[in-house]
């Protein structure tokens, strides 16, 4: 008798567990059945979080279920990394994680709460916008060369006002590849930056397009150089500083999806389909370019090198510079 019933109950749990398979393969399948959340790790009204909204409206059309956005400022963003690797891996929870969460931040902390390797798996890149090299409009450089001249004529050296991280260590590469003296000033954000640097209190700044481009037209800063590859549409006779005697010097600052580790592949596909089509948008461009930005289409794999690289950039910056880890 007990012979019969460990069979029937073996039965029944082979039918069970083949139920479960069954359910979970049509559950990927129809992915998505409800609700998808974007968190995103710094306030609203940054360029972040604008790329994000104006994301998630055009993923809601291509997904056919809503997709919403949550803040979760913060640790620079470390918040919201812990809160998506904490979520199920279902495809339900994402983060829109910016260059300083994925390749920045390994360069400069001792311990993160996360591991971008074993706690991510990549969708693909969203949106990126160069940086701005600025000056007071009073500076007697109009161009990067002239204001290298002035850095190596000066005996101290330059001051550069400097907000977060991904700053710090562009100062610290543009120090290296033009050969010259910058201290950095450290800021808690871009309104303390505008203020010393119309004032003259600063000799220069990098600065987001959406925040330099009001200020030109008062003639509040000049902009004599864009970290882009190209120069900027918005920004013209502003050279790149590749073209202005850095050939090597490119840099963007840009945003993309991940999900937590465990997703799956078909998950993955789907979100990156649905990315890639919304990222093709003429309006999702065109209020991208609002604030400056571009949109940045790739596969996952793609996206993974290219943080990948940009990591391993940062930490030998660092690393030659000699900068203490947080």
């Amino acid at each position: 008798m007990a012979y019969l019933m460990n069979k029937k109950n073996i039965g029944f749990a082979c039918i069970f567990l083949l139920s479960q398979m069954v359910f979970g393969q049509e559950a990927l399948a129809q992915y998505p059945l409800r609700t998808i959340k974007i968190l995103v790790g710094f306030a609203a009204g940054g360029p972040t979080d604008s790329s994000a909204r104006a994301l998630a409206e055009g993923m809601t059309k291509a997904l056919g279920q809503q997709v919403l956005i949550e803040n979760r400022p913060g640790a620079n963003a470390q918040i919201a990394a812990i809160e998506l690797i904490k979520s199920p891996a279902d495809g339900y929870t994402l983060m829109l994680a910016s260059n300083g969460t994925l390749s920045v931040a390994g360069a400069r902390y001792a311990k993160l709460s996360y591991d971008v390797e074993r706690d991510f798996v990549p969708i693909g890149s969203v949106a990126g916008y160069p940086h701005v090299l600025v000056v007071p409009p009073e500076s007697p450089a109009d161009n990067l060369e002239a204001l290298i001249r002035l850095a190596k004529a000066s005996p101290k050296g330059l001051t550069a006002a400097v907000t977060g991280h991904a700053n710090e260590l562009t100062v610290e590469w543009l120090k290296k590849e033009a050969n010259i003296e910058l201290t950095s000033v450290i800021y808690k954000g871009a309104s303390a930056v505008i203020n010393d640097l119309v004032a003259g209190r600063v000799d220069m700044a990098l600065l987001a397009p959406n925040v330099v481009t009001p200020m030109l037209g008062s003639k509040r800063m000049k902009a004599i150089a864009v970290t882009g590859a190209n120069p900027a549409s918005d920004l013209p006779g502003v050279a790149t500083m590749m073209a202005s005697g850095l050939p090597s010097f490119e840099l963007n600052i840009w945003n993309g999806l991940v999900a937590p580790a465990g997703t799956s592949p078909s998950i993955i596909q789907t979100l990156n389909a649905a990315l890639r089509q919304t990222l093709e948008l003429p309006e999702f461009q065109k209020n991208l370019a609002l604030s400056g930005q571009y949109a940045i289409i790739d596969t996952p794999a793609e996206f993974k090198r290219k943080y990948e690289k940009e990591g391993a950039h940062w930490k030998k910056i660092a690393t030659e510079a000699k900068l203490p880890l947080l």
